[in-house]
């Protein structure tokens, strides 16, 4: 995504088709952090990507909740 979206402006407004492309945006970063931890990665970077991997979760169940 390009530019930053508000998803407190999302549940005002109503406008579906930036909350799908957020929701999409947060399935892209789950998909490649999966895809990243399953080729291997050095401990420092699983760390990291496990950090990375909750947050995209934190935020996909999130958007489930508001949206």
């Amino acid at each position: 995504m390009d530019e930053f979206v508000s998803v407190l402006d999302l549940t005002e407004s109503g406008d579906m088709f930036a909350a799908k492309r957020i929701r999409d945006e947060v399935a892209d970063i789950q998909y490649a952090v999966r895809r990243a931890m399953d080729r291997g990665l050095s401990l420092e970077e699983m760390r990291a990507a496990e950090k990375v991997r909750d947050a995209a979760n934190a935020a996909s169940e999130i958007l489930n909740e508001i949206l």
